[in-house]
């Protein structure tokens, strides 16, 4: 005679498992569906995000954890300016001239805009910088740029970035902008995107270090994408037309 197997009791009670879908239903809806698919970064990172980093829910709690509260604005256009205005025109003529690309070929709804992160309260934490800016794209949600204040007495961030990526190229800078007094900067080239260190003096004399890191790829990737969204709203229009 054949033994009865007792149903399971989820068989038994289907509201059993409605109830569980139910309670992991706010976790699931919660995570973002990059969190697990993320590439290890190459080439230029900051705390371990990159030019591949999918900017998600993951990444920005892990940056808060180390850098402190975040502020989000979404940019009408980005601004790759630094140090002062006319840097980049004047020693970097190539980045300048994507700058403008960025800035006046397209401007798309607030949505389409890219993405600061800006982290001012750094001071708070154990860390070397004082102030942290992210700007990423609102459209593949990666890096576009950081730009990065050290803390007084840090100026051992040259000689880490020597040993990690190489010897640099020098600029020295024509123009007295610092309180009259010149500075210098260093960069260097991993594939098409670009990392400089500004070194100038502050008021008191004490050398400030500033740092940008430019992910070029992502930058022209994202210009294409407007642009070729604004292609398919004049062709719409034309459409529409007739």
């Amino acid at each position: 005679m054949q033994k009865h197997v007792e149903p399971s009791k989820f068989h038994k009670s289907p509201t059993i498992l409605a109830i569980l879908v139910l309670l992991a239903l706010p976790y699931l809806l919660s995570c973002d569906k990059n969190e697990t698919s993320q590439q290890t970064p190459k080439g230029f990172t900051f705390l371990d995000v990159g030019r591949t980093t999918v900017i998600n829910g993951k990444i920005k709690r892990e940056l808060e954890a180390k850098l402190g509260h975040s502020v989000l604005e979404r940019w009408r256009t980005i601004d790759l300016e630094i140090n002062y205005k006319g840097f980049i025109e004047r020693h970097f003529p190539d980045l300048h001239r994507l700058h403008r690309k960025l800035k006046t070929d397209v401007v798309l709804e607030t949505e389409d805009n890219p993405v600061r992160l800006t982290y001012r309260h750094t001071r708070k934490k154990e860390t070397p910088f004082e102030y942290v800016e992210l700007v990423y794209s609102g459209h593949t949600r990666k890096p576009l740029m950081f730009r990065i204040k050290l803390k007084q007495n840090r100026t051992s961030v040259v000689d880490v970035l020597r040993e990690k990526h190489g010897t640099p190229e020098e600029t020295d800078w024509d123009e007295k902008v610092a309180y009259g007094k010149k500075g210098r900067s260093l960069h260097w080239l991993n594939d098409k995107d670009m990392l400089i260190v500004s070194l100038f003096p502050d008021r008191y004399g004490i050398s400030e270090h500033h740092i940008a890191i430019y992910y070029i790829g992502n930058m022209e990737e994202a210009l294409r994408i407007k642009q070729d969204r604004e292609r398919r709203k004049k062709d719409e229009a034309v459409k529409d037309a007739f």
